[in-house]
């Protein structure tokens, strides 16, 4: 079973208009649970080696604040670069060293007030960026799923109206957001054949402090928020993410 740790960068409410964070990005982690045990106990053993006592100790964040660590603030303000650099470094290479797969989807918030102040596009005013953009991330989950499906089948057997289910996915959230469990709900109850019966209906609850997942998801996230925002500039980390074959695919929400 995927165990599919979500994150989200950008978040500005209904408001996107902030213009230091043009693009809304979720995030899903895809993490086999035989791999989960020994990926928490890897980054507990690098929060050791950088701060010298293990998450939540006196000194130590009990959870990665991207932005902080990206920037230099708040437990890393006393940081030199190349610290944080390390820090982002070994982050990532859990995963990169895993090949855990990363989902993305994102949404421009300026093409988003656009669309909702077009006459007829009421639809977009009913809903904010981070909904919508959500909602490409369950297709993404879908496509991932059905393609992973596929690998493991003859051609015979994909001709058929119904497969197996051999895998499933559960997604795990920081928190139980509007926009997320009304994105997840209209997903599941939707009649078409986008449904993947592989995807539980739960949404379950972990919060950052305690979900090494989610922490590593929320860096993902914000990383590829600032490349989305200066894609023609260098991007170390990213470029680490996309060479390692963590990131799969980033989708992003289309206007009509």
């Amino acid at each position: 079973m995927y165990l599919v740790f979500l994150s989200e960068s950008g978040l500005t409410g209904l408001s996107a208009d902030d213009p230091s964070q043009p693009h809304h990005v979720h995030a899903g982690l895809l993490v086999q649970e035989n791999q989960y045990i020994s990926m928490t106990g890897e980054y507990d053993a690098l929060i050791r080696r950088h701060f010298g006592a293990p998450p939540g100790a006196d000194g130590v964040p009990s959870q990665l604040r991207p932005s902080d660590l990206y920037q230099g603030r708040g437990h890393f303000r006393t940081w030199r670069p190349e610290q944080r650099a390390e820090l982002i470094q070994d982050c990532l290479s859990i995963l990169i060293r895993r090949e855990t797969p990363l989902l993305v989807s994102y949404i421009n918030k300026e093409e988003y007030l656009q669309a909702r102040a077009t006459e007829g596009n009421s639809i977009y005013g009913d809903n904010d960026p981070s909904r919508l953009a959500f909602s490409r991330l369950l297709l993404a989950l879908t496509m991932f799923l059905d393609e992973n499906v596929m690998s493991q089948m003859n051609p015979d057997d994909i001709m058929q109206s119904a497969w197996d289910v051999s895998d499933y996915a559960m997604l795990m959230a920081g928190s139980d957001t509007p926009s997320i469990s009304l994105a997840l709900a209209e997903f599941l109850s939707d009649e078409n054949d986008s449904v993947n019966p592989n995807i539980y209906d739960d949404l379950l609850i972990a919060p950052a402090a305690s979900s090494v997942g989610g922490q590593l998801a929320s860096v993902c996230a914000y990383i590829i928020r600032r490349w989305l925002q200066q894609p023609a500039a260098p991007h170390g980390y990213f470029d680490a993410l996309r060479d390692g074959r963590v990131i799969q695919v980033i989708y992003p929400y289309q206007f009509d």
